[in-house]
């Protein structure tokens, strides 16, 4: 089931967090050796390296969360030492949060979320970056990697014909953006939006688009926002101030 990692890791020397540092730190977390490297739907979303605030250089947090409404692989739970580049790091601590698609869905409905978004979020549209903070390409990611994570044919499979009666009745309500970029893992920079915003369907939604809008968003915290969450883009927390 969909699991929510949160690592303190302690460096034996100095951590350079790039991108692509990340992802192979994800790679050896999640993927078996030797399997290969390649699909569009990877299994997994992971979050940048971080300095622990207020803490030594040496001290780093680190959040990952694997997808499927399976087991994730058993290294995730047991390993006490993770390599980041060249440097090893020690696990001080490791904390996950494990819940059922089921659950998930089965959550209060909802006409409003605010979300934030930790990383740069963009879209990959026919090759091409799209950094617009459109709420439809914003809930759409969340629903790609949704049906992604279930089993074929899955009952809980948010299908075409809901979404194309939900979608088109979300908007973009209050916003905090700002664009930012990160090292894309090859060689320049990759911008997209950080901040916070909120998505809000119609007065006149159905319960059904409010029950979507409710299951995608408690799931965007594993699953990230856009294009390239294995990378550590993307990062996404729900906002339940209220």
């Amino acid at each position: 089931m969909p699991t929510l990692i949160e690592m303190s890791l302690k460096a034996t020397w100095t951590v350079r967090p790039d991108t692509r540092k990340v992802h192979g730190l994800a790679c050896a977390l999640f993927e078996r050796p030797g399997a290969g490297h390649t699909g569009q739907e990877k299994p997994f979303a992971v979050s940048p390296l971080r300095q622990v605030p207020g803490g030594t250089p040496d001290e780093w947090e680190w959040r990952a969360a694997w997808l499927p409404d399976t087991a994730p692989p058993a290294g995730v739970l047991e390993t006490d030492l993770r390599r980041v580049g060249h440097t090893s790091c020690v696990v001080a601590e490791s904390t996950h949060r494990r819940v059922s698609h089921a659950v998930l869905a089965s959550g209060a409905a909802t006409g409003e979320v605010t979300v934030s978004f930790g990383s740069p979020v963009f879209f990959s549209q026919n090759g091409t970056d799209v950094l617009l903070p459109d709420p439809r390409l914003i809930a759409g990611s969340w629903r790609r990697r949704w049906n992604a994570s279930l089993p074929p044919g899955g009952a809980l499979a948010i299908g075409d014909d809901e979404w194309k009666q939900a979608h088109p009745l979300l908007s973009l309500g209050a916003f905090d953006l700002r664009t930012s970029a990160r090292d894309s893992g090859h060689g320049r920079e990759r911008a997209g939006f950080t901040g916070t915003a909120t998505l809000r369907l119609a007065r006149n939604a159905p319960a059904a688009a409010r029950q979507i809008l409710g299951t995608l968003a408690r799931f965007a915290e594993f699953c990230g926002t856009g294009a390239q969450t294995t990378h550590g883009f993307g990062a996404t927390v729900l906002d339940t101030r209220g």
